[in-house]
């Protein structure tokens, strides 16, 4: 039999590429060769069942795969984790104002610069990619921080913040959302969503299909806090109005924490249990995916 461990570099990596998220863990293990092909993030998770992270405590964080319904543990370069969009991305920091980019599978990681020449509250809200490192070496960080929200801009390769001046300050922790569509970013702002704001409510915006959604969860405190109801709506940024989706066709939403992404299903599709016209998100009180 032929030693696994004298493959060539070149053959692991054609072969890491193409496995599932599990496989990929499971070869991490097996010896340093193979382990140096994995961490070289040939993974590409667009082709693969998206996973959702559903918890993080004392540096460990959780990840389920809705396709098989198991868990799985990761080890975190610091706390507390905070998933991004794109997904397979999480922000984490060791101290106050020092935060860092990092792949939870294939462990790379990407320091970003202090925040204290920023302002003198030094914490990140919440944080955007225009493009997920593994793909793109030319991509952009956008962050939400301050008690009164500033934002500030990184593109990759520089090592300073650049501050957004806004034409008028936002209220006080009225950011709810941020992410990167149609190459701009784009903020909601809890002020602006008039009637859609809901008290009991967590909002997602999320890029569909060239359409931008504003996703509400809508918890019902009554039944111990499961979630009650989800509502979406398309939004349309030039003409400044939204219209509520009933139904999604052969898409599904994955809400994940501060991460939201959509998955069209086609021909080629192939995602055990994962169904379209759907909306998937981590709960432990609910079940895992509702339709529309």
């Amino acid at each position: 039999m032929a030693n696994w461990e004298e493959l060539p570099q070149v053959i692991l990596e054609l072969i890491v590429r193409r496995l599932a998220m599990e496989d990929f863990l499971a070869v991490r293990q097996v010896c340093t060769s193979w382990r140096t092909a994995a961490a070289k993030e040939t993974y590409n998770a667009k082709s693969k069942t998206p996973w959702l992270m559903i918890y993080t405590y004392n540096q460990i964080a959780k990840f389920a795969n809705p396709s098989t319904g198991r868990i799985y543990p990761v080890q975190l370069p610091g706390c507390p984790g905070r998933s991004l969009s794109p997904p397979a991305w999480i922000l984490v920091s060791k101290r106050l104002s020092e935060y860092r980019l990092v792949n939870p599978f294939s462990h790379i990681s990407i320091e970003l610069p202090t925040l204290e020449k920023l302002h003198q509250f030094h914490h990140i809200h919440l944080i955007a990619l225009s493009s997920s490192p593994s793909l793109s070496r030319s991509y952009s960080v956008m962050i939400s921080y301050g008690l009164s929200p500033r934002f500030a801009f990184l593109r990759s390769g520089e090592d300073a913040w650049t501050v957004v001046n806004l034409a008028k300050p936002l209220h006080r922790c009225s950011v709810l959302q941020l992410i990167y569509y149609n190459g701009l970013f784009v903020a909601l702002d809890a002020h602006l969503v008039g009637m859609h704001c809901y008290i009991d409510g967590d909002p997602y915006l999320i890029e569909c299909s060239g359409s931008l959604l504003v996703a509400w969860k809508i918890w019902d405190e009554k039944y111990g806090g499961s979630v009650k109801e989800i509502r979406v709506f398309k939004v349309d940024l030039e003409k400044k109005n939204e219209e509520e989706f009933k139904s999604f066709g052969n898409v599904s939403l994955f809400f994940n924490g501060n991460s939201s992404f959509s998955v069209e299903f086609n021909a080629e599709s192939c995602l055990p249990r994962i169904k379209p016209n759907r909306v998937y998100y981590p709960d432990y009180k609910d079940k895992s995916d509702e339709e529309l």
